[in-house]
């Protein structure tokens, strides 16, 4: 099926309805780092596989973990509260059948004020359309949505199909044990000799364990038998662990070779990198510094607030106001104070006077108050009336039993007493009153402070980012990586030292190999002595034949691998000197050869068979992406190349001008549809008009992408969309 188009409705950079329209052919997106390419090519898979890319950890990654961050910044932003919709549709044309696919998924996310609250899943919409009677329907059903996207890419051939740049080395890293078995089933069905290798193995070892068994019931020995039977056993567990042991060796010792082969290839922009890296750790430390120092500055500027009495700005004349208020208090306080001391001092002495005239209780309580009704004084026989001054002396008597002194202590000032509250709040205000003179010096200092940490913070983040840029240029130049390029010779010395001693341990162990080998042997012999009576021919026989059976099919098995190895390199320089043509440099023919763990890894050498090395990026770059072409249009009479969409994102970004028109030239020709990322047609226009123009390029639609907004403004993703501009 063609793809027909793609539609995104705020997909990362895509803000709002944005679509891209496909023709067979070589279809082209164009645009600078950073523009949306890479994010193009996640909608694809996203749709496709509920999976995007993540650049850090080198690795697709599911929706349910991605969450709002595939939504568009700017669609976010801008709605209030309100439900945001993400989508992206592939449309697809079954011309053969007259028919329409179209697959999308959406997603949503609610915002509720500043709260994001996004959805666990996404929604998958699959629909289906006849285009002769214009009829669609949507597709529910589990098997034929799998059957349908198995139509559109089968996973067997979808990491040849669809790939990034950075992917290409993981792809065919046939150093890997299982990437060219992969590879080699792509083409054919090498697992069908696989089964019948297997099949073999078990039913030899079940012939020898029958032949073996028979042997010892024929023992004039059985104790002894047995007990050889019982090492013989031991020797062929201790076998087998050596057999893996020698594979797991030869995939050490081999992949020590490849890496140091790969290092001499590395060693003359080792350098230049390592420089340029120094540099980039320096910034990257110091930037480190500033922005804790300014992390730190930002915290603190809202602890200031109180640590630095910033909170009392303006309340200069307050404190001056409450001491006014509290000193007139404090003159209230003490009058009053001294009002309640001379009353006091009064009732004491009268306390005092009336305890001097008569002890207390003389005469008796009772009498008194028998004198006091009857309103005579018994004492002196004289009338008291109720009320007259006799009678109200009587009474002093009963009621000085209930006076006592009075302290001042004792006497209420204020019916609440804040003496100590306000007294407090006059200390600390005495002591703010000298903070508040330095506020205004000391919020200057720290907003400057703040002002030149974030112009130094912006400046040596342009630095970084400048010197990242042309770290990853060198890198993407030259194909070293920047932990390699540390200390690159170091490295190929290590290499060259762990293939020695992997040979080393590998040799140790063909050793123990054929010591055990011989051991069993003569266990063998041992026991064949034993027997008395002669052993059933069809047994013997079948033994032998079994034996043979498990070495045709594993040499068998070999030879086959082996031509399909020479087919896939057959066809992998095909188009390798395709995509050449138009370079002037030494070319060299794709070798698979063969390593020490039986795997294949692609090399270039000259006509003589000498392997060339100090190979640009740009031709191992080709070398690789042959293979990859070739593990797909190798298969005789597949149509691969005809039926699914290669779709790749940078796969050109380390070629020269020639290498990038003859790659386009190849794919438009092996592949009926492509659609290609790529940053190489944006800045320059003599490539971009040759691209638009070669009549040998077989061109379908070309699109330009750049942002909405200017470069320096776009740290604020909160306006981020992307213009599409068709260039044919």
């Amino acid at each position: 099926m063609i793809l027909k188009s793609i539609e995104l409705e705020n997909f990362m950079c895509y803000y709002g309805y944005n679509k891209f329209d496909f023709k067979e052919g070589i279809n082209v997106i164009i645009g600078d780092n950073g523009y949306g390419k890479s994010k193009l090519y996640d909608a694809f898979y996203w749709v496709m596989y509920d999976e995007c890319f993540d650049t850090n950890k080198k690795e697709f990654v599911k929706t349910s973990i991605l969450k709002n961050s595939i939504v568009s910044d700017k669609a976010l932003f801008e709605v209030d509260d309100d439900r945001v919709k993400t989508s992206v549709t592939l449309t697809f044309d079954d011309v053969e059948k007259g028919s329409e696919y179209s697959i999308q998924r959406r997603y949503f996310v609610n915002k509720l004020e500043d709260t994001i609250t996004p959805d666990y899943v996404s929604e998958e919409i699959i629909s289906w359309k006849e285009l002769s009677y214009l009829n669609s329907k949507i597709i529910n059903d589990p098997l034929k949505i799998e059957n349908l996207k198995n139509r559109i890419l089968p996973d067997n051939i979808k990491p040849y199909m669809w790939f990034q740049g950075e992917q290409i080395e993981s792809i065919i890293d046939f150093n890997k044990s299982q990437t060219l078995t992969q590879a080699i089933n792509i083409l054919s069905d090498i697992s069908r000799f696989d089964n019948i290798s297997s099949l073999a193995d078990s039913l030899q070892e079940s012939s020898a364990k029958e032949y073996n068994k028979k042997i010892r019931s024929l023992s004039k020995d059985t104790s002894r038998s047995e007990q050889l039977e019982i090492d013989r056993k031991k020797l062929i567990s201790t076998l087998k662990n050596l057999e893996k042991d020698e594979l797991s060796q030869q995939d050490q010792q081999s992949t020590a070779e490849q890496k140091a082969e790969a290092l001499l290839n590395k060693i003359s922009d080792a350098q230049k990198i390592k420089d340029v890296d120094y540099r980039r750790k320096s910034i990257k430390s110091d930037l480190i510094n500033i922005q804790q120092e300014f992390n730190k500055e930002q915290i603190d500027l809202h602890k200031k607030l109180f640590t630095n009495s910033w909170v009392l700005k303006g309340t200069e004349n307050i404190f001056e106001e409450y001491s006014k208020k509290y000193n007139s208090y404090e003159k209230v306080k003490l009058n009053k104070m001294a009002e309640i001391k001379a009353q006091l001092e009064a009732e004491n002495a009268m306390i005092k006077e009336l305890q001097t005239r008569l002890p207390i209780d003389v005469p008796e309580p009772i009498h008194v108050e028998r004198m006091l009704e009857e309103e005579h004084c018994l004492v002196c026989d004289r009338e008291a009336p109720k009320g007259s001054e006799p009678w109200l002396k009587m009474k002093e008597l009963i009621d000085r039993s209930k006076l006592r002194i009075k302290n001042i202590e004792d006497e209420e000032i204020t019916i609440h007493d804040f003496s100590n509250d306000l007294k407090k709040l006059y200390q600390n205000g005495l002591g703010l009153s000298h903070n508040i003179k330095r506020i205004d010096d000391d919020i200057s200092k720290t907003f400057t402070n703040i002002q030149k940490l974030s112009t130094k913070r912006k400046t040596l983040s342009q630095d970084l980012e400048k010197l990242e840029r042309e770290v990853e240029s060198m890198i993407s130049e030259s194909a070293i990586d920047v932990s390699e390029a540390q200390n690159l010779l170091s490295s190929y010395q290590s290499q060259n030292d762990y293939a020695k001693r992997f040979q080393k341990e590998l040799t140790l162990t063909e050793v123990s190999k054929e010591k055990t080998k011989k051991q069993i042997e003569i266990i063998n012999k041992e026991l064949g002595d034993l027997v008395t009576g002669e052993i059933p021919a069809f047994l013997q026989e079948k033994v032998e034949i079994l034996e043979d059976f498990k070495a045709i099919a594993h040499s068998t098995r070999e030879r086959i691998f082996k031509q399909l190895v020479n087919m896939l390199e057959e066809e992998a320089n095909k188009h390798y000197k395709e995509m050449i043509q138009g370079n002037l440099s030494a070319r060299g023919i794709i070798k698979l050869k063969e390593l020490s763990n039986k795997n294949y890894m692609p090399e270039l050498v000259d006509e003589n068979g000498n392997v060339l090395l100090q190979l640009n990026t740009g031709n191992i770059i080709l070398i690789k992406l042959a293979t990859i072409m070739a593990i797909i249009s190798a298969r005789k009479g597949s149509r691969d190349t005809d039926l699914y969409t290669l779709i790749t994102d940078a796969p050109m970004s380390a070629f020269g001008d020639d290498y990038t028109i003859g790659f386009c030239k190849t794919v438009s020709k092996v592949y009926k549809q492509s659609i290609i990322m790529s940053k190489e047609f944006y800045k320059n226009l003599e490539l971009r008009n040759e691209l638009l123009n070669n009549k040998d390029i077989r061109l379908g639609k070309v699109y330009m992408i750049t942002p909405n907004i200017p470069e320096e403004e776009r740290t604020n993703r909160n306006s981020l969309a992307t213009n599409i501009k068709p260039l044919n």
